[in-house]
């Protein structure tokens, strides 16, 4: 026996531990919950399952505004074919709906009564299909919040199996310290036990709206990782916090906060979700009897906006965003057209492509070779391949790519595929 074999023996032991641990700080997440391209937020309050079918509304407001589909692409920049797909086409869901009982309900009893009666109301009747159902209680700071969380998550689950338990996760606004994540968390492992529910089945995902929550912001991931799904930037609560002198999305504190988010759901392997437009796409003028002056106005203040939209959902794509958050349909159709862009089946078929080259270079022996075309040519290894692989998982979670393929090339597992299939 070798001198060394003692220390070879105890440093495998050693490095298992290491990475169980490297394990345990990564969040565990279906591939379904990629599928965030647009969070279309909605007030508990109001008529939230309207935001289920989002799509469904957006061609109706361009008509209302006398807004055609070549104009809005010639106006914006989005790719017209893919608008029109999203117009006409027969899927109407939005990706995620967070039914909202923070900022969206006033601060009385009979609003938080109002919006948990509507939450629990869509939750429990409506038909939610692919779209992933998301609760948003009130925060930390306001005494509703527990009666939120303990009053609509055990109402739901009457009449349904936990298997079948209609609620996929909680956004938690307002985030501050590790010691609230680590809280809330614990109270819904109680109402799981309750319920009958899977440890960790109801997900979980937070706001980052605060100087102290950037400043913690691993911290407060690493409390959430055994649930977490998502990070998100909120953008408004955030300047007022930290004395901004305006809200404006591509300010530099602004970005650098986006990049330390981006960062750090890259290295939980989540989605990291950015703030929604504050430029809403509603009428300057509004009545029956406008001039048509006045309806231009309207025309035009509704292309700005909707271009505002799309280049803000650009910005983020381009610092690696995976999702912005919308407030109104025709938000989401130019989220969507722009998020549909960002892998595009051109995009999905050169990275095929790409992988099957490379992986004949490995099978011939070679760890590194050049691979694309022309002056796309580019070296590719093992780091190069997990990129590529990266980008067709969040393709398949998109339903861009099928799920048969991904599985045929090692993308995606069995379970995920099994998973997907399920849907």
């Amino acid at each position: 026996m070798s001198k060394f074999d003692s220390i070879a023996k105890k440093a495998q032991e050693e490095r298992q531990k290491l990475l169980a641990q490297r394990a345990q700080a990564c969040a565990d997440m279906p591939l379904r919950f990629w599928n965030q391209q647009a969070h279309f937020t909605t007030p508990a309050s109001g008529s939230p399952e309207k935001a289920i079918t989002g799509l469904s509304a957006a061609g109706k407001i361009l008509a209302r505004f006398n807004i055609t589909v070549d104009e809005l692409a010639d106006f914006s920049g989005a790719n017209k074919t893919t608008l029109k797909a999203l117009i006409d086409g027969g899927n109407k869901n939005s990706p995620l709906v967070m039914v909202d009982a923070e900022d969206a309900v006033a601060l009385t009893d009979d609003s938080s009564v109002k919006a948990r009666e509507g939450a629990t109301r869509v939750f429990s009747q409506e038909k939610w299909g692919s779209t992933l159902a998301f609760f948003r209680p009130s925060g930390l700071g306001l005494d509703t919040c527990v009666g939120d969380l303990l009053e609509v998550l055990p109402a739901v689950a009457e009449g349904a199996s936990p298997k079948d338990y209609p609620i996929d996760g909680i956004i938690w606004p307002k985030s501050e310290h590790p010691e609230e994540i680590t809280w809330v968390c614990h109270l819904l492992s109680q109402v799981e036990e309750q319920l009958g529910l899977e440890q960790n089945q109801i997900k979980f995902q937070f706001l980052v709206e605060s100087g102290y929550a950037l400043s913690q912001l691993a911290e407060l991931a690493k409390a959430a990782a055994p649930r977490l799904v998502g990070i998100i930037w909120g953008i408004a609560d955030y300047s007022a916090d930290a004395n901004l002198p305006i809200i404006r999305n591509d300010h530099p504190v602004c970005d650098w906060a986006r990049y330390e988010i981006v960062n750090l759901a890259g290295a939980l392997n989540v989605p990291a979700i950015d703030c929604m437009t504050l430029n809403y796409p509603t009428p300057v003028h509004r009545g029956s009897d406008l001039t048509a002056e006045q309806q231009e106005e309207n025309k035009q203040k509704i292309l700005k906006a909707l271009k505002d939209v799309y280049d803000e959902a650009m910005h983020g794509i381009n610092l690696g965003m995976a999702g912005k958050w919308v407030g109104h349909p025709a938000q989401l159709l130019m989220v969507m057209a722009a998020y549909q862009n960002a892998i595009p089946q051109s995009q999905i078929d050169s990275d095929l492509a790409e992988i099957e080259a490379y992986n004949k270079a490995v099978a011939s022996g070679s760890g590194a070779t050049m691979i694309g075309e022309g002056s796309k040519e580019y070296m590719a290894d093992r780091a190069t391949d997990r990129h590529l692989r990266a980008r067709l998982r969040r393709a398949t979670a998109w339903g861009a790519l099928s799920a048969d393929k991904a599985f045929s090339l090692g993308i995606i597992t069995e379970q995920e595929k099994n998973d997907l299939a399920g849907q």
